[in-house]
């Protein structure tokens, strides 16, 4: 069902990589940055908004989180590559990080110019 709530359209250029960040707060006090290199296909923003207010009572955990949201990117949009970090600090500060990209796909120079989230 959450799914259903990212929409997308197609990218401006599939030929070349670009980066696409996006936070937002899926649940209070859990923070998220949402990476991405779209391939044929880039998130709305504004659907990104809708998908993350699905998680509001998520009783699951950072880590289980952040794998939902890694599967449903990859489901919804197939990026060539995607990293979701999810922290919070409550009990104690807490970080979780998860990436994924397509088999075929490297830019190295592109992911080493990256801050980190």
């Amino acid at each position: 069902m959450r799914r259903e709530r990212l929409s997308t359209r197609p990218s401006p250029d599939a030929r070349h990589d670009f980066l696409v960040e996006l936070r937002g707060e899926p649940l209070p006090g859990v923070r998220l940055t949402l990476r991405l290199v779209p391939d044929l296909l880039v998130p709305d923003p504004a659907s990104v908004v809708a998908y993350l207010a699905e998680f509001a009572s998520f009783p699951d955990g950072l880590e289980a989180l952040a794998v939902a949201i890694l599967d449903d990117i990859n489901n919804e949009l197939v990026p060539r590559w995607v990293e979701v970090a999810v922290e919070g600090d409550s009990p104690l500060p807490h970080r979780v990080v998860i990436e994924d990209r397509q088999p075929s796909w490297d830019n190295p120079r592109l992911i080493e110019r990256l801050p980190p989230p």
